[in-house]
């Protein structure tokens, strides 16, 4: 059961960072179009973005619930469970 819970977690953390950089990268390329005037340059620059903030979302995703997984067990021993 464990190991399907982590394989949940971990598509669902995946998924999510995947829908969250679909909307950043529409945005960073249109702002990186409008500033240089290239489309190709904006791309460019909205896929570098992308890239980079896949990894560190992903990461900070797990933190958190690395974070969120050791308060809970923390309350479940204060209450004896």
């Amino acid at each position: 059961m464990k190991t399907k819970i982590n394989r949940y977690l971990t598509i669902t953390r995946i998924k999510r960072a995947m829908s969250a950089r679909v909307i950043s990268v529409i945005v960073t390329s249109g702002v990186g179009w409008l500033v240089t005037g290239n489309p190709y340059i904006g791309l460019s620059i909205g896929a570098v973005d992308m890239l980079i903030k896949i990894g560190l979302y992903y990461l900070h995703e797990t933190l958190w619930e690395k974070k969120m997984t050791k308060d809970i067990r923390n309350i479940k021993k204060e209450y004896g469970r």
